[in-house]
């Protein structure tokens, strides 16, 4: 159970809006705010996005095995992160250097977290959420990894790890897809947050 919820969880990197609003630009790691409180809650952010669409995934899922669960992906999942995204008052990204959707084909800057994260996984290091800073924003991203057999059912390798079936139904809906050819262990993207610069001077939080 555990490693289909994780499958569901990666599933959502297809997911995404129909434009792409974020902006490359230079910042710096954060110097000047208490970055373990935006760590808790960009946790809190993650864990209430994952189970809401985790769970709604899983019926998708249990109704109609993955071919159902991409397809609800493609069309409904955006509108349940956009409302947590708004709930919090933050901006929610799901990127990725091999995306399903190439609206969530990561920017510069996130390019450099996934990089950073693909280089320790191979020297065997632990990873862990970075945040940055700049003039108007907090920047939060955190790894999104590749955690069992199943989440290969979407992410395999096509024809072996995805049926053929399946393989049809994402070049239907994702026709420059390129989130296939994954292994257990390997970087699928990052959590990408955006909070306000006051964000945390806000009370009640």
């Amino acid at each position: 159970m555990r490693f289909a919820i994780l499958s569901f969880f990666l599933l959502l990197l297809s997911c995404s809006p129909e434009n792409d609003n974020r902006q490359s630009e230079s910042i710096d790691k954060v110097v000047n705010i208490d970055t373990t409180a935006v760590v808790e809650a960009a946790k809190e952010i993650t864990t209430a996005s994952f189970k809401t669409l985790s769970s709604n995934l899983q019926k998708a899922m249990s109704e109609g095995g993955v071919s159902n669960a991409l397809e609800f992906c493609n069309i409904k999942a955006m509108p349940l992160t956009d409302s947590l995204a708004s709930h919090y008052g933050i901006e929610l990204q799901r990127a990725s250097h091999q995306p399903r959707n190439p609206v969530n084909k990561a920017d510069s800057l996130e390019m450099i977290a996934i990089k950073e994260y693909i280089r320790n996984i191979e020297q065997g290091r632990e990873l862990k959420p970075v945040t940055y800073t700049r003039e108007n924003a907090i920047i939060y991203h955190a790894p999104i990894r590749i955690q069992g057999q199943l989440c290969l059912s979407c992410h395999g390798s096509p024809g072996t790890d995805i049926s053929q079936s399946d393989v049809e139904i994402i070049q239907e809906l994702y026709p420059e897809d390129m989130a296939t050819g994954f292994e257990i262990g390997e970087l699928r993207g990052i959590w990408s947050i955006q909070f306000p610069a006051n964000y945390f001077n806000q009370e009640d939080k």
